[in-house]
């Protein structure tokens, strides 16, 4: 799996996370992500590493130095318009 696929793998469950009732758009510890969505941990963290300096997206934050995540402003934006930016 490539780093790629991995940023829309997290993304897409993130977004699908947000759409559940009750759940919503709060930050969500990186282990459970990744066991949810079995990716293997070294793509897992490059990931999570270039999720934190984003660029002009914003789609996933990763809370410093716990590593929770949620959807950044830019990616709820993406979620809400049923877009993936990752792929």
């Amino acid at each position: 799996m490539t780093v790629e696929e991995a940023k829309a793998k997290i993304f897409h469950w993130l977004c699908s996370r947000y759409h559940d009732p009750g759940k919503g758009n709060e930050y969500i510890d990186k282990d459970i992500v990744r066991e949810a969505i079995n990716i293997p941990e070294e793509v897992f963290e490059k990931a999570l590493n270039e999720f934190v300096d984003p660029g002009a997206h914003d789609c996933v934050e990763v809370e410093i130095p716990t590593g929770r995540l949620r959807l950044g402003t830019g990616g709820l934006k993406f979620c809400e318009a049923g877009t993936n930016p990752f792929t």
